[in-house]
């Protein structure tokens, strides 16, 4: 079976196609094709699409690429939406079976009618009920059920998180894939650092408890899991694009820059960044290339990284579920790139076990090795859902859409990363004991 996940994102569209084979080891699938567009500045702001026109574009380009490289014919997707526009609640809701005798069991449709309930139960007139994940049941007076269906009683109920959407901006998203093909159909609308948590997490680590954390460019959002069950979603506006605006404005260079700079020579901790390096940045066409310390890049992405974590941490508080928390913490998302990232995080969490989640379970393919990278958790993870349920006990999170499989045969060809990028004229090692400068390429990047 194939499958195909394309991630609406602030910054760009990705796509990624998958396929199970039954010659492949379990819960391992094929990457059969990958594609990247960018997405121009403002079109997509705080997750909500702004410009429905270039949203379109960008996910036909990103479609389009995804066709010719693997040799699909793309009917069906599932989406990701996200941002600043999404409300999470907890509710409790029940019901009395419909039965004759008491002796009878529940039944998996009396769980999927308690949660279509939910569905059609709005908060807010504006806002769309995006998805319904059961926590713990409750059949008669038997609390805390992990698994309702087999037991006996009359009165079902639960505690549920209930993801909602800003009606128009989802349907803005909507349209946007309407723009890019008017045929283009979508089988699940995904929030998605749930989708990351299927890319880059284990069933061992959702059953031990851990918290994934997804660095996007404009929202940080984090999904709490425990007993193998979502437990907790939260977000905040604080993530990669402040700390570029932070190095726009210590390092006095134009937004751009400051993005390339952070992803070429960023890291996350200071301590280890030598005084006298000095790293020339091409900052405005026609002038001299500015010269940039290091050590200073490395000071302003710690402080902002850092208050990340702190708001981070204090959600993992919030939650109730911090002693729990036994896999700690997996961070995902571009900014997850940055050398360190991981010490910094577990220096502000208390020591919690911090890792950076790279998507996992793949063929071992050169396109697998291209896509095994934090910026494509998201999209692999959409694909991930085409295939296996997010939670075993009910038939989807996300209201059911009438849909098929959709997409056929594939090539091998392999898409290889480009090359790199003028804006730095290289690095230089300071020393201020001698009247000439050396020339230090050990800068690196992600």
């Amino acid at each position: 079976m194939i499958s195909v996940g394309l991630d609406v994102g602030s910054t760009k569209v990705a796509a990624v196609a998958i396929e199970s084979q039954e010659n492949l080891y379990q819960d391992t699938v094929e990457v059969i094709g990958f594609s990247e567009v960018s997405v121009p500045n403002d079109a997509i702001v705080n997750g909500a699409v702004k410009n429905v026109k270039q949203v379109g574009m960008a996910i036909r380009s990103a479609l389009s690429q995804l066709a010719m490289r693997s040799d699909l014919e793309i009917g069906h997707v599932n989406v990701s939406f996200g941002g600043g526009h999404v409300q999470v609640s907890s509710l409790s809701s029940s019901m009395v079976r419909p039965t004759s005798a008491i002796s009878n069991e529940v039944t998996q449709e009396d769980v999927e009618h308690l949660i279509k309930d939910l569905y059609r139960a709005q908060n807010e007139p504006n806002f769309e009920v995006m998805h319904v994940i059961p926590g713990e049941f409750v059949v008669d007076n038997s609390p805390t059920v992990k698994e309702p269906v087999g037991r006996v009683g009359v009165r079902l109920g639960g505690d549920f998180l209930v993801v909602s959407g800003n009606r128009q901006a989802i349907e803005l998203t909507k349209n946007s894939l309407k723009t890019a093909d008017q045929s283009l159909e979508f089988d699940q609308l995904l929030l998605a650092p749930i989708a990351a948590g299927l890319a880059v997490l284990s069933e061992d680590e959702m059953e031990a408890g851990i918290a994934l954390v997804d660095i996007g460019d404009h929202v940080t959002d984090i999904v709490i899991y425990q007993g193998g069950i979502i437990r907790y979603i939260s977000s905040f506006p604080i993530a990669g694009r402040h700390i570029t605006a932070d190095l726009k404005t210590g390092c006095g260079i134009q937004l751009d820059g400051a993005e390339l700079l952070k992803k070429k020579y960023g890291e996350s901790l200071s301590e280890n960044t030598a005084l006298n390096i000095e790293i020339l940045v091409n900052y405005l066409k026609g002038r001299p290339p500015k010269q940039v310390l290091k050590k200073n890049v490395a000071l302003i992405i710690e402080e902002r990284l850092k208050e990340i974590a702190a708001l981070v941490y204090a959600e993992i508080l919030e939650s109730g579920f911090s002693d729990d928390l036994i896999g700690g913490i997996v961070l995902t998302g571009g900014t997850a790139n940055l050398p360190e990232i991981e010490t910094l995080f577990s220096r502000v969490a208390n020591d919690m076990p911090v890792r950076v989640g790279i998507p996992e379970r793949l063929a071992h393919t050169p396109k697998a090795d291209f896509v095994s990278s934090t910026s494509y958790a998201t999209a692999l993870g959409l694909a991930w859902a085409g295939l296996k349920k997010i939670d075993m006990r009910i038939e989807s999170i996300c209201p059911l859409f009438p849909s098929n499989s959709h997409v056929i045969s594939k090539t091998d060809e392999v898409i290889k990363p480009s090359g790199g990028n003028p804006l730095f004229e290289g690095l230089k090692k300071l020393n201020p004991f001698s009247s000439g400068d050396k020339e230090d390429k050990t800068g690196g990047g992600y």
